[in-house]
């Protein structure tokens, strides 16, 4: 007479990987939802001041002529005015392909010695 084998189980592992890889989706998109759902009605005074942030736009041309905000400006009057700005303001630098590198390389130079680090570089996309 055979003896009866006993039947051994379910096998488990398997699931509880499964459950614990739904368990790491699941804290991952709650982190997501959960970072913009406080909602504040903040209340207002009238000491409040918002701070300015400038946008400036400096352009070199093939000639190394330099532009602020489409006015063109020496060297020295660039740098006059790299130190007026405030270190939160946003710069954009375009330079046109044929410019000088140093000259580039020049405003960028006294953009960093300024502390500005909102510093974007304008390219044509190439398709």
């Amino acid at each position: 007479m055979r003896a009866l084998k006993r039947p051994e189980g379910i096998n488990v592992v398997p699931l509880i990987d499964v459950m614990l890889v739904l368990l790491a989706i699941v804290l991952t998109i709650s982190t997501f939802v959960a970072s913009g759902a406080i909602k504040l009605d903040l209340p207002k005074a009238a000491s409040a001041q918002t701070k300015p942030v400038d946008k400036i736009e400096i352009a070199l041309n093939e000639n190394g002529e330099i532009y602020w905000n489409g006015t063109p400006v020496t060297q020295e009057q660039l740098i006059t005015k790299i130190k007026e700005l405030n270190q939160d303001s946003s710069v954009s630098v375009r330079g046109d392909k044929k410019a000088f590198l140093s000259d580039f390389i020049f405003i960028l130079d006294q953009l960093k010695l300024q502390k500005i680090d909102k510093i974007s570089i304008i390219t044509k996309r190439d398709i």
